[in-house]
Parts: C-alpha cells; structure tokens; sequence
C-alpha cells in the first residue's frame, strides 16, 4: 500500500494539473468565440462580390437630414396651364412663376398666365346643325399673388433603388382674371337698318379668389418639376354679356350684378431655385 500511494498522489496531481489545463483552454476558447461573435459586420462580409456589384450605384438616403432646402431662397418657373372645365373651346396658357420662401413650409408666390383659346368641335355642330349659339368665358390671362403652405416633405423609392424627394403644398390667394369677351359666340347677327351693331370685342379683368394644392418633385437641389390643381371663381359684370352695345358700353360705370364663374385649371411646369 505504501508503495502505491505515492503513485496514487502522481495521478492526483496529473488529474489536477489536466483540469487546470482543460479550463484554461475551454476559456481561451470561449474568448476567441466572443471576440469572433462581436466582430463588426462589413459590407463585404455580409454581401456577396455579385450583390455588391448590383447595388453599386444605389442612393440610399433613408435615414439622413433634409436633402433639399428651400428656407430664404428664390423660385423661378415656367410652366404650362390649361383650363379643364370650359365646355365649348380648349384654353391653354403659358405661366410665368416667381416665389420666395420665406422657410421650409411657407412662401408667398406670384403667377402670370396668358391664354390661347382653340374652339371645339361641339360649339362647331351646335351652330352649323341647330343654329345655337353659347356664351363663352375665353379666359385671356389670370395673374394672382397667393400663400403657399408646405406641411409634407417625403420621398418615394424606384425599384432601382433611387430616392426621388418631393413635398405637397396648398396654395390660397386673390388676382385677376380677364375675359375676352367675343360676342359674335353668343349674339345674333343684327338685322335690319335700325338694328343695332354688336359690341366690340374687348377683354376685361375681374377680381378672382383663388385655392389648390400641387406638388414639387426634386431631381437636384436646384431643380423641380412642379404639378398642380387649382380652383379659381370670379365675379364678372352681367352687361358685360349684353349684346346691346349701349349696354356694354355703359358696363364701364355700371355694375348690373356679380355673377360668379369657376374655373379648374391644371398645371405642369419646372423651376429653378436660387
């Protein structure tokens, strides 16, 4: 027995010293797993070359400050404008834009418009066919001076991946309107030596409320394409749609009653901001 004990006591202490090294070894594992576990993800490792590849030229903007500013800067614009709610002629005009914004949701804007007006080919069949006639409102120019609240400022992704930034405003102002009023459209031709002759054609301008909304999209921080719907309504002289001629003539002193007319344009333009 005596002679075994000290064997004993080796393998004890082998077994011991074993232990120690199993620990030391299953922590130093344990650390390189940690350390492995922790390490920061890059793109390279979590993408493969293929994907990396594809998605090269992708503008991600998710998660940035405001791209496009518009806070003290001037807007300038051209745009084209037609009016969408004249039954018997097409109406298109070519619109001047100039606006200052004030910050990024308001802004004072004004708009200069002057019209072309094409007959249709309704009014053509209703006077050839059956001899009628209808008043026409030929708009020749609007002009409006209006505020602009901005309250939404978003963007939309392609499926490409591209951002494409826009905002949506709404827009409220007074101007006015001016009517060419053509009154061989809606008049009888005068008969007889006593009759008496139709009225010149004039143009004449009319206070106009105006209130819409539209959007601008951005493709750079100096240029936007612009889209909008507006609904105008002014008051117009109701002798200024007599076919007397001392009437129409009188329409310059007098003021029989404010007849209301509305008009729904639409509005498709690009602007520069400086």
């Amino acid at each position: 027995m005596k002679a075994l004990l000290p064997k004993c006591g080796k393998f004890s202490k082998v077994v011991r010293d074993t232990g120690r090294g199993s620990l030391i070894a299953l922590l130093a594992f344990a650390f390189l797993e940690t350390a492995v576990m922790t390490r920061p993800v890059f793109a390279e490792d979590a993408v493969p070359s293929a994907e990396a590849e594809r998605f090269k030229n992708t503008e991600i903007r998710v998660i940035r400050p405001r791209y496009f500013n518009k806070s003290k800067r001037f807007e300038l614009g051209a745009a084209f404008n037609a009016i969408m709610n004249e039954s018997f002629i097409y109406t298109f005009m070519a619109t001047g834009i100039a606006t200052f914004h004030l910050n990024e949701e308001w802004a004072l804007e004004g708009q200069l418009s002057y019209g072309l007006n094409v007959d249709r080919e309704d009014k053509r069949i209703l006077f050839d066919e059956f001899d009628i006639k209808t008043q026409i409102f030929r708009t020749q120019y609007q002009m409006e001076l209006a505020i602009q609240y901005t309250p939404i400022y978003g963007k939309w992704q392609l499926p490409s991946g591209r951002l494409i930034y826009f905002d949506t405003y709404l827009t409220a102002g007074l101007g006015q309107t001016g009517i060419a009023w053509k009154y061989d459209d809606f008049c009888e031709a005068p008969t007889g030596t006593d009759a008496e002759a139709l009225p010149a054609n004039a143009v004449k301008g009319y206070p106009t409320f105006m209130v819409g909304g539209g959007q601008r999209y951005f493709i750079n921080r100096t240029t936007s394409y612009r889209f909008e719907i507006k609904f105008h309504r002014f008051l117009y002289n109701e002798i200024d749609a007599e076919c007397s001629p001392i009437k129409a003539q009188a329409s310059g002193t007098q003021f029989a009653s404010g007849a209301p007319h509305d008009v729904i344009t639409i509005l498709l333009g690009i602007s520069r901001f400086f």
